[in-house]
């Protein structure tokens, strides 16, 4: 019985590798175009008898045909040009408990954006900005829009380029909303509550507080969160950090003391603050009161903070990143991965 199934498959294998390429020269050519057999239906007959074989409850060739069925959709994936081996493959790899057979199969995202900017944790589910859109979308965990606001405007209810989100629990939203000059401040279900601003930003301070120089004209760009519940802001127009406490008074202003490059993310440690600069491959440390505490360099790597290794698309982060824009953050929750790139949002299961 074995020997039958191993000259069948050889027999398949040797069919298929004449037909399809020719079937495809064809249709490229425009040589033949009344064939009594197409690529696609070929394919379709094979795809039929290799499911039908490969489910034959033969304990002595269970493992050989496992091994064959990947095999033959890897090849139908390569020629075929169709996602119906991909199909195949994740059908196989159901039925037969096989993992980490990934490469054939192209996850497909939640969600779409023309350039999404951030995304933070929402009380169920993930909250995502859209920067070219001015616009802010909240998911739910099983992957459905609820909520959106946003549309381009200075009232209480637009936004104009928000570039970046920070919240400790959902409950309370921070929003760099960059071109109107402002940090709205919104709840969980996105409505308007007030706006931070820098008009006490001339007033001087004690505790090696700096002094900004001007107290009305900023950028805020980044935002992140101390322990403490203290809002840190970079402002791209004075180069430095903003300070607010947890109630939203402003508490001073510390210049970058070095330039480090275009900064394209902030994040806030145990107590101090961190700046990158993927122009220069550096990092900027801030403590938590505003001393600045130096620069050194890194590089960083996208897919290692992406966490995508703890899912079965390790394999897929160059294609990913490269159909959908750089990586912009990553959440974990549960048994759940949530990566948003610049162009679009994935949820995945973390396998044990």
């Amino acid at each position: 019985m074995k020997g039958f199934w191993n000259h069948t498959f050889s027999t398949l294998r040797t069919l298929l590798a004449a037909r399809i390429p020719s079937s495809n020269l064809q249709s490229r050519h425009g040589c033949k175009k009344n064939t009594s057999l197409s690529s696609g239906s070929f394919i379709g007959i094979y795809i039929g008898f290799v499911i039908l074989v490969s489910l034959v409850p033969y304990a002595g060739v269970e493992a050989e045909l496992k091994e064959n069925t990947i095999q033959q959709a890897r090849i139908l994936h390569e020629y075929s040009g169709k996602d119906i081996a991909g199909h195949y493959l994740a059908i196989v790899a159901d039925s037969k408990g096989i993992s980490q057979v990934s490469s054939a199969v192209n996850p497909i995202p939640i969600a779409t954006f023309t350039q999404a900017s951030a995304m933070v944790k929402s009380i169920d589910g993930v909250m995502v900005s859209d920067e070219a859109e001015h616009r802010i979308y909240v998911f739910s965990t099983d992957g459905m829009l609820g909520t959106e606001v946003g549309g381009k405007g200075s009232g209480t209810e637009s936004l104009q380029s928000p570039t970046d989100l920070a919240s400790k629990n959902g409950l309370k939203i921070f929003v760099a909303d960059k071109e109107n000059s402002r940090v709205k401040i919104l709840d969980h279900e996105l409505h308007y509550l007030s706006s931070l601003d820098i008009s006490r930003a001339g007033t001087e301070y004690s505790m090696g507080l700096d002094r900004l120089s001007s107290a009305i004209s900023w950028k805020p760009e980044k935002l992140c969160l101390l322990s403490s519940g203290y809002l840190q802001v970079w402002d791209s127009l004075g180069k430095g950090i903003h300070r607010f406490n947890s109630k939203g008074d402003y508490l001073g202003f510390s210049a970058l003391t070095q330039a480090i490059g275009e900064i394209t993310d902030m994040q806030c440690r145990a107590d101090y603050i961190e700046l990158y600069s993927a122009q220069s491959d550096k990092i900027a440390r801030m403590s938590g009161n505003g001393l600045w505490l130096g620069s050194y360099d890194i590089t960083r790597d996208r897919a290692y903070q992406s966490n995508i290794s703890s899912t079965n698309y390790a394999d897929k982060w160059d294609e990913l990143e490269q159909n959908y824009g750089h990586w912009v953050d990553s959440i974990t929750e549960g048994n759940r991965l949530w990566i948003l790139f610049e162009r679009a949002l994935f949820s995945f299961d973390i396998i044990e």
